[in-house]
C-alpha cells in the first residue's frame, strides 16, 4: 500500500494513518485508471468533508498506477490522506454470517468512523470461512453488512432492506437502474425466512453484485435461491467501468 498525505495543494508520501478517520470513501479501478461512479464517491465524501481541494482529484489520478486497485481517500484530524492499496479478486459469491448481536454503528450514514468498531464485530461474531456478517435490527431483519449494502429478489420484484444503512453507491446504481427498467421495487424487512426463499446480493463497489450463496445463522446454513437475473446485472455494472483522466 502507497500512502499520501494532502499538503499545501500536493500530495506527499506519508505513513499510513491508523484511524479512526472523520470519513473516508472507496472504490476499484482497474487497470488505465477506469472507475465506475467515481462522481459519485466523491460526492459521498464531500458532503461529510466538504468540498476536495482544487487540483485533488486530478493529482490523485495521477498517482493511481496500473493494475487493480482499491483507492481510500479520508479525513482525520484536519487532514486528508490517499491510500493506494491492491484490490483483491472480485468475490463470485459471499458468504455471509448471521448474528443477533449490538450494533456496532455510531454514525451509520458516514463511512469511515465506524471502521474500528465494524472490525471489532467481525472479529468477535463472524463464521469461519464466511466473508463478511450481517447487522441486524432489533426485530432480527437485515439491514446492511460491515462491508456492503444487501438487496433481495422476489420474483421480479427488488426488495430493499429497511432500517439505518450507509447511503450506499452500488445501491444507488441498481436502484436507479431499476428505475429506468420499469422494475418495481419494496422495502421490506429482509429476515432469514426471506432469505430462505429468496435470492439475496452483496453490494459493493469493490466486488459489485455478489450473490450470497450461504447465510451461516444460529440455526444452521441457509442457502439463498439463485437469481436469473444476477448475470445480466453483473455484465452491466461492470460495463459501467470507464477511464478518468486527470482533467475530469
Amino acid at each position: 500500500m502507497s500512502t499520501y498525505l494532502w499538503h499545501e495543494s500536493s500530495f506527499i508520501p506519508s505513513q499510513a494513518h491508523p484511524g479512526p478517520f472523520d470519513v473516508a470513501d472507496s472504490w476499484r479501478m482497474l487497470a488505465n485508471a477506469h472507475s465506475n461512479a467515481l462522481p459519485l464517491h466523491l460526492q459521498r465524501f464531500e458532503s461529510v468533508a466538504g468540498p476536495l481541494p482544487t487540483g485533488f482529484v486530478p493529482a490523485m489520478l495521477q498517482l493511481v498506477g496500473p493494475g487493480d486497485l482499491f483507492p481510500r481517500i479520508s479525513l482525520a484530524g484536519g487532514h486528508l490522506r490517499l491510500d493506494i492499496r491492491p484490490a483483491p479478486p472480485a468475490r463470485r459469491t459471499t458468504r455471509l454470517t448471521y448474528v443477533q448481536a449490538p450494533d456496532p454503528r455510531t454514525q451509520p450514514l458516514v463511512k469511515g468512523p465506524d471502521f474500528p468498531a465494524l472490525a471489532g464485530f467481525r472479529a468477535e461474531y463472524q463464521a469461519d470461512g464466511t466473508d463478511d456478517t450481517a447487522i441486524v435490527d432489533a426485530s432480527g431483519a437485515m439491514v446492511e453488512t460491515t462491508t456492503g449494502a444487501l438487496v433481495a429478489w422476489d420474483g421480479d420484484t427488488l426488495i430493499l432492506p429497511t432500517g439505518l444503512a450507509l447511503p450506499s453507491i452500488t445501491l444507488r446504481q441498481v436502484t436507479r437502474r431499476a428505475s429506468d427498467l420499469g422494475i418495481h421495487t419494496e422495502t421490506r424487512p429482509i429476515t432469514l425466512e426471506l432469505a430462505a426463499e429468496c435470492p439475496l446480493w452483496f453490494l459493493n463497489s469493490l466486488h459489485g453484485m455478489s450473490p450470497v450463496s450461504e447465510l451461516h445463522a444460529p440455526t444452521g446454513v441457509i442457502h439463498p435461491p439463485h437469481s436469473p437475473h444476477t448475470t445480466g446485472w453483473q455484465q452491466w455494472w461492470w460495463g459501467c467501468f470507464r477511464r478518468e483522466t486527470a482533467g475530469d
